[in-house]
């Protein structure tokens, strides 16, 4: 007789029934390695199989369980793909009887033998008639793959749900394991925790369903709350060099810019430098929406710490936008010496240089702002007498990163951090908790609105006369497409096929440039500056243009498979274009598109406030990402999205009171050891 194995949270995986070498490293590479890891790797779906029906009522799309006896089984090709073998079973209960089929596995004829009676779960299918496709099936009253709500999970390599499903019941018992960690007046009225994880891997109904992810979501959420004010107050405990405002310089400075600023730009430029002239550290987000002119408060507040005789970093997330933004603070900022590097490129004001000259000249102070990606966080890169430091995109960087430029020792530099997706205010507060916020919504005066016009695929004809018309007239065009190559399975534009085309046919006679990740970092830089200088008309691109290019010659952005881009990602591409007082259009190409596609698409055209359109985001996708998929800005949430905004304000809420209470949550040990452990840059004594 086999006794059941004794699972615990600390039980290696590959120790499970039916987990071999190949099936380990599948799962390790999901970063499961323990049933704890096992644990936590929660499904994104469920299918309800909860729901039956006689054999002879089945119908398209039901989704049901049905307990039947096998009558026959057998595996024939299919008639129309010779490479596709069907193996179809007859089932019968006492109601009647249905047909089951699946696709490509003959060896189920060996298990589903005639006579055999077995729970069936699945969608019925209308394609070969009233036919259960490709149903999951185990012994009757098991209850594992049928006659409940059945979790779907993440796979890779080959994992398959089946072997999830039978992977996650078998770690089921070490949840009684699971310490609630939750101080009790927070966890009133929520789900205890080790009934919340049995929940959302073995759910009894969708209210035990709905209330376990309640309680793993505020879980996520209210210790993000705790993590934020942690790092809040490590960053407040610090002294930081207190920078003078030099009123009369920075209004020369000011007045000696070719535009004039938005108020809201004079307000949060005020903002920063007097943060800084605190002796504790400046910790401020400039929140603005496309094209309201953030580089330019960073500018003033680069030349007010300049002036004062310190030195400045500016952390970009990628090559391309720190080569843009280190010619725009070169251009503000003409009589400081403005450097470059990042992975492959190192630059001493306009020139390029060797790595080592710069870190020369870097140690002996004669570099007043580096600008840089995360090559700037490695070892080997002192700055001395860096007291400010500026995040561009800070949403793409975690807190470990945004902070490692901080340093531990001595005084904490002023951080300002910057990001161009319009965030709405409770979501700010999660992201950004242990920041304050400006926010720019002005637009600076002299530019027009971007015509916007969502264009079926089939009439993107007219869209290339348009572009034509815009060439000819001497102005400039973006074209972005999701893919850098062809894709058969996706169906979508590349940039490398639809360049050529372009070249051939539409734009026939024109220069058509073609950026992607994939080019070389100085290849990017040079064919962006070749379009900046008007010596390429067309330039068809990934995203890869989506922050931090600006050419006003540019009238025409044209979106590939607009369907495919996050709400905000496509409000960031149209800000490409409208940058100077000629008339812009952005034109969005969609294939055949969903209704909430198409609703989502339909407010980019009427709307063009990247905050009411963030808002708007929230409404139409739920729990979708506002971001888009290529910048979540979610990397540490499993369940948590953007639409909890009631359980973020809850988390917050809950968060300052245990705070007020036990700022060192040292009444608190579970808690600080749950804090400590989600999130090693946070240093709780």
């Amino acid at each position: 007789m086999l006794v059941p194995m004794a699972v615990h949270l600390s039980t290696p995986v590959s120790a499970l029934p039916g987990v071999g070498p190949v099936a380990a490293a599948d799962l390790r590479r999901l970063g499961i390695v323990s049933v704890a890891d096992l644990l936590t790797h929660v499904p994104f779906r469920y299918d309800d199989f909860s729901k039956t029906k006689p054999l002879p009522a089945l119908r398209r799309d039901d989704a049901v369980t049905v307990e039947a006896r096998v009558r026959t089984i057998a595996t024939r090709p299919s008639r129309n793909n010779p490479r596709l073998r069907l193996t179809e079973a007859i089932l019968e209960n006492d109601s009647g009887e249905a047909k089951a089929m699946w696709f490509n596995q003959p060896y189920l004829e060996k298990t589903l033998r005639p006579g055999t009676t077995w729970s069936f779960a699945g969608r019925v299918d209308g394609t070969f008639g009233a036919v259960l496709a490709n149903p999951v099936f185990e012994p009757v009253g098991a209850r594992v793959l049928t006659g409940r709500l059945v979790p779907v999970y993440g796979l890779t390599g080959s994992l398959t749900q089946r072997r999830m499903r039978l992977l996650a019941a078998a770690a089921l018992p070490a949840v009684a394991e699971l310490a609630e960690w939750l101080p009790p007046d927070v966890a009133a009225g929520r789900m205890p925790l080790a009934v919340a994880v049995r929940a959302v891997h073995a759910p009894a109904s969708q209210d035990a369903l709905a209330r376990a992810v309640d309680r793993l979501k505020f879980d996520e959420l209210f210790l993000h709350q705790l993590m934020f004010a942690a790092v809040r107050a490590q960053r407040q405990a610090r002294q930081a060099r207190a920078l003078p405002v030099d009123a009369d310089f920075l209004k020369a400075f000011v007045a000696g810019l070719p535009f004039a600023l938005t108020d809201a730009q004079r307000r949060a430029a005020w903002d920063a430098v007097q943060d800084m002239a605190r002796p504790s550290p400046m910790n401020r987000l400039l929140e603005g929406d496309v094209g309201s002119g953030k580089t330019v408060v960073a500018a003033i507040a680069i030349a007010g710490a300049a002036h004062a005789g310190v030195a400045c970093a500016y952390l970009a997330p990628t090559e391309l936008l720190a080569a843009q933004q280190q010619e725009a603070l070169r251009r503000f900022l003409p009589d400081l010496a403005i450097g470059l590097l990042t992975g492959s490129r190192a630059r001493l004001g306009g020139e390029d240089a060797p790595r080592d000259a710069l870190m020369e000249a870097l140690a002996a102070g004669r570099i007043d702002c580096l600008v840089g990606t995360h090559a700037l966080i490695q070892d080997g890169v002192k700055m001395p007498n860096l007291c400010l430091v500026v995040v561009d995109e800070q949403h793409r960087f975690g807190v470990q990163q945004r902070h490692a430029l901080l340093g531990e020792q001595g005084d904490a530099p002023h951080l300002l951090s910057m990001t161009a997706t319009p965030i709405p205010r409770s979501l700010a507060l999660t992201l950004y908790g242990d920041l304050d916020v400006s926010v720019l919504r002005q637009k600076p005066g002299g530019r027009r609105p971007v015509a916007t016009s969502l264009v079926p695929e089939t009439q993107a004809a007219s869209v290339w006369a348009a572009v034509r018309r815009e060439l000819d007239a001497g102005r400039q065009a973006y074209v972005v497409c999701p893919l850098i190559d062809p894709s058969d399975a996706l169906g979508a534009a590349s940039v490398t096929e639809l360049g050529a085309s372009l070249r051939r046919g539409a734009l026939k006679g024109r220069t058509v440039g073609m950026l992607h990740g994939k080019l070389k970092s100085d290849e990017k830089t040079g064919l962006l500056a070749d379009f900046r200088d008007g010596k390429i008309d067309a330039l068809v691109s990934t995203t890869v243009v989506e922050v931090g290019v600006d050419v006003p010659n540019a009238t025409a952005m044209v979106v590939m498979g607009a369907e495919r881009f996050g709400l905000a990602q496509l409000h960031q591409l149209r800000g490409r274009v409208g940058r100077s007082d000629l008339p812009s259009a952005c034109y969005l190409v969609a294939r055949d598109v969903s209704r909430a596609s198409q609703e989502r698409l339909r407010a980019l055209v009427d709307c063009a406030d990247g905050f009411a359109l963030a808002e708007k985001d929230l409404q139409l996708r739920g729990s979708g990402n506002v971001f888009g998929d290529a910048q979540s800005g979610w990397p540490d949430f499993k369940l948590a999205t953007p639409a909890d905004t009631g359980l973020m304000r809850e988390a917050h809420e809950a968060a300052r009171a245990l705070l007020a209470s036990d700022p060192d949550l040292s009444h608190h040990p579970a808690l600080k050891e749950n804090v400590r452990a989600a999130f090693d840059e946070v240093h709780l004594e």
